[in-house]
């Protein structure tokens, strides 16, 4: 009968160096790499600012039929207290219209008709399929609830794949959103579907602009360009973001009163 002699205390310990050492880069990796509602959080923290925005969007629309139409509309924003304008100046047969948010009321206006009427977020802007979601501030983190995807590597890059179902008794343009997140966190891609999972709208951002929010002197980014594409009957937008000031704007920007008087 063989008699087993113990291993000595440090030899058992030189064989289990290389198990401890990949639990530890297993633990390390797990603890350095962030939830999904983590990563969203960041998202939107990177596109926030303190400060008031103004900026300028123009939209080109393609439609299946190659009909083309030009949009321009003017932007101001004071996320502090979530009030929205937007002035629409292009085409001339809309131009002096717009929507208007104070809190969480939203309003469009109608400039021929000196009409408002009350709408939401769903909402298509100027007849395109562009929403007010697309140029109002970031608040995914806010609207959804984020699920990790994992990784996807394409042309030798490793995107982060999240998504996101809206929270209950939110108002949102898309009832769940798919995003394809890059190595700094900019969303390169995003696709929204309806709440049967109907892929209504894919989004490409081509490029971001970087600013700097005067306030908290913080850089943040900001969209530059975006091709938007509607699923089901092939409408093309390519949206750009131009002209973009960060400084104060007057209260009395944000009034219905304000608008109509453009026109007087």
């Amino acid at each position: 009968m063989r008699t087993r002699i113990p291993l000595p205390s440090f030899v058992l310990a030189l064989l289990l160096l290389p198990v401890l050492a990949v639990a530890a880069e297993a633990k390390e990796e797990k603890e350095a790499k962030p939830s999904a509602d983590a990563l969203v959080r960041q998202v939107d923290k990177r596109m926030s600012m303190q400060s008031d925005y103004r900026g300028v969007v123009r939209i080109r629309e393609t439609r299946k039929d190659g009909i083309e139409r030009l949009i321009e509309m003017q932007v101001y924003r004071r996320d502090s207290s979530q009030n929205f304008l937007m002035v629409i100046t292009q085409p001339r047969n809309l131009a002096g219209g717009g929507y208007l948010r104070i809190g969480k009321n939203l309003w469009e206006y109608n400039a021929a008709l000196g009409h408002w009427e009350r709408t939401t977020r769903r909402a298509n802007i100027v007849g395109t399929i562009a929403c007010e979601g697309d140029f109002d501030r970031s608040r995914l983190s806010e609207d959804y609830t984020a699920v990790d995807e994992g990784e996807e590597v394409i042309q030798g890059t490793r995107y982060r794949k999240v998504y996101l179902s809206a929270r209950p008794d939110t108002e949102v343009s898309f009832a769940h959103l798919r995003l394809w997140l890059d190595p700094d966190l900019n969303i390169v891609k995003r696709i929204g579907y309806a709440p049967s999972g109907r892929v209504l709208r894919t989004d490409l951002v081509r490029s971001y602009q970087k600013l700097k929010d005067p306030v908290t002197q913080q850089p943040i980014i900001h969209y530059r360009e975006v091709f938007e594409q509607e699923e089901e009957e092939g409408t093309q937008l390519v949206v750009r973001y131009e002209d973009v000031q960060l400084a104060p704007l007057s209260p009395n920007l944000f009034t219905k009163s304000w608008l109509e008087g453009r026109l007087r």
